[in-house]
């Protein structure tokens, strides 16, 4: 394609420019920018479907839709097809939308304890935001993902060392056929490694491709594909699975490679109108990095498979708190530290606002 420049071409630029950041920011005439709902394409990455009041007089309340399909790599899971976009919260519920360009500040923290000789410990430390564009329209949205986050590997043995990974997951949701059926596709820049060694070793693209089916106003068919960028066995994952919510208090996600079922135990208000919600949920997922490491001159390779139980409290404002106790097993470690490091207890508190 050939782009021709003239004398007004500046002006176009920067008109167009300042066209998108007002529609971002303002909306436009007709209606305020708004993302749409992630819980109308995926479903919630963790419970908190349904956080509006569960009576069928309420005009606001729908049947809570699949938004999210696993917990995501640089979040809680080595298998996100957003990588790390696990905890979005983008609503059209009048008192939870953000019609600005900013979505959603996340955290978490998981810790792991050295708990013997073939122990490996562990300490993450993860934030990111998310930022929607109107590209090309708020229906079908770019959504980018700057994050950080620091891991510590600890071993009575060999040490510790300290990896990060930086960078920025991109995503396109396409809605078509009238929205029972929409296209999810995104890819991440990350340098994933120690700050030492060269950038080949240290660049990874995951990336996903995923078609989400609505069978009906509480069911969704998902089938795709995951790249997660990495030297092991764990480099290419089916995305594919059922999510289903029987009633506003229940969700249930079969999908490989991760379940999660969730129950929602109270819902109360408060004075100042914001509407909250408690939710209990276990689930089993597969977790790990892939960094580059200096003295090797290659990569460090983890991976491990979670059963845990969890506890969450979500506003309807869109911020949440959560706490996670669980066990790792079938724990594998390349090129640092014990190769099977004996099986672990963990925990991990999340917020996002």
């Amino acid at each position: 394609m050939l782009l021709v420049m003239n004398d007004r071409s500046p002006v176009l630029i920067i008109l167009a420019l300042g066209w998108c950041l007002f529609t971002s920011f303002w909306g436009t005439s007709q209606e305020s920018f708004c993302i749409p709902s992630e819980e109308q394409v995926w479903g919630s990455p963790y419970p908190g479907l349904g956080n509006v009041r569960p009576s069928p007089t309420d005009p606001f309340l729908s049947p809570p839709s699949a938004r999210m399909l696993y917990a995501d790599e640089e979040s809680y899971s080595e298998l996100s097809p957003t990588m790390r976009s696990g905890d979005l919260y983008l609503s059209r519920h009048p008192n939870n939308k953000r019609t600005g360009i900013f979505q959603k500040f996340n955290s978490h923290t998981l810790w792991v304890p050295v708990n013997s000789s073939k122990g490996l410990g562990m300490t993450e430390i993860d934030l990111s935001a998310m930022l929607a564009l109107p590209m090309p329209t708020p229906d079908s949205p770019l959504l980018l993902t700057p994050k950080f986050s620091a891991t510590f590997l600890d071993t009575k043995n060999d040490g510790s060392e300290t990896f990060y990974t930086t960078g920025l997951s991109m995503r396109w949701i396409r809605p078509i056929a009238k929205d029972k059926f929409t296209m999810d596709f995104g890819m991440s820049v990350l340098y994933s490694g120690d700050f030492h060694v060269r950038a080949g070793d240290a660049l990874r693209l995951p990336s996903h491709a995923a078609g989400i089916w609505n069978l009906n106003p509480r069911t969704k068919l998902v089938v795709g594909v995951v790249y997660a960028d990495r030297k092991d066995n764990y480099n290419w994952f089916p995305m594919a699975g059922l999510i289903w919510t029987p009633n506003e208090d229940v969700s249930v996600e079969l999908l490989l490679p991760r379940l999660r079922i969730a129950q929602r135990i109270r819902w109360f208000g408060s004075a100042a109108g914001d509407e909250q919600s408690d939710w209990l949920y276990t689930a089993f997922e597969f977790g790990g990095g892939s960094w580059g490491y200096e003295p090797i001159d290659g990569r460090v390779e983890y991976s491990d498979w979670r059963l845990l139980l969890g506890y969450e409290r979500r506003t309807r404002r869109g911020s949440t708190l959560g706490i996670e106790v669980g066990y790792m097993f079938e724990r594998k470690m390349t090129n640092f530290g014990p190769e099977y490091p004996s099986d672990s207890v963990f925990l991990r508190l999340r917020s996002s606002f």
